[in-house]
């Protein structure tokens, strides 16, 4: 009798056991689900450019799209998460992005988030400035008229539409797609990931040096001076050349690949 009295004493402390370790689980489950639900999901920066000349982006792991728009100030929206972790400034003449900067913690909600989301609206004013897009990680899409124009990618995918006056590519690894026009002096330096880029508009010069990935790069239909040299990889063109020309294009390749080819007329 004694036996079965203690055999019934363990297995209820056994099952009490087991019910708080599940009443843990679940108080540790709903605390994750209640950070999610108090987690702040959107927010906006903004910042006044009367005094703005140039625009200065460096993106770190976000997604992020750049345009212009009917606005008075410059606004940074982001969704997904809060605000905490990004810079909207002016200073000195320049408009300064960055962002997101997200360290590990336990006590910040935004650490359980993906997908975060911005956007940064521009003033119809300042577009022609210079700008420079620097991406750490994650998607830049931009959109919009510049003047001159430098681009760096670590990392992700960059998208870039618009015009520019003077364009300058610095691909370290990912992918970087670029259609522009109005594009005077190009230049871009690939040591990893690939660059596929289209000039609209008939360039003065471009050059390139390939030292690894792949540039693909497409100019208007007409006669261009190419001096042009493949130690390592390759080097191919389909565009008319003239030595005569004044549109001359300088392009060295170590490694990887670099192929050139006419589309459209230009301008």
């Amino acid at each position: 009798m004694s036996g079965t009295k203690k055999s019934i004493g363990a297995i209820t402390v056994v099952v009490a056991a087991f019910g708080g370790v599940v009443m843990l689980g679940s108080a540790a489950s709903a605390a994750v689900t209640g950070l999610q639900q108090i987690g702040p999901q959107s927010g906006q920066l903004t910042a006044d450019v009367g005094s703005v000349s140039s625009i200065d982006v460096e993106v770190g792991g976000a997604n992020m799209r750049v345009m212009f728009d009917d606005v008075d100030d410059a606004e940074l929206r982001v969704e997904g998460a809060s605000t905490s972790g990004w810079l909207l400034r002016a200073d000195g003449g320049q408009l300064e992005v960055r962002g997101p900067d997200r360290g590990f913690d336990w006590w910040s909600p935004d650490w359980l988030r993906g997908d975060e989301r911005a956007t940064l609206v521009l003033p119809l004013a300042l577009e022609g400035v210079d700008a420079e897009l620097t991406l750490q990680a994650g998607q830049l899409d931009v959109a919009g008229e510049f003047a001159d124009l430098g681009i760096d990618v670590n990392a992700g995918s960059l998208t870039l539409t618009g015009d520019a006056r003077a364009l300058d590519v610095e691909l370290n690894a990912g992918r970087a797609e670029v259609e522009l026009r109005g594009v005077e002096q190009a230049q871009y330096r690939i040591s990893a990931g690939r660059v596929v880029s289209t000039l609209l508009s008939v360039p003065d010069s471009v050059d390139f040096t390939v030292s690894a990935g792949a540039l693909e790069l497409t100019l208007p239909d007409q006669e261009y001076d190419l001096r042009g040299q493949a130690s390592a990889g390759s080097l191919d063109s389909s565009l008319d050349q003239s030595s005569g020309s004044r549109h001359r294009i300088t392009g060295d390749v170590s490694a990887g690949s670099a192929t050139l080819r006419p589309g459209g007329s230009g301008q």
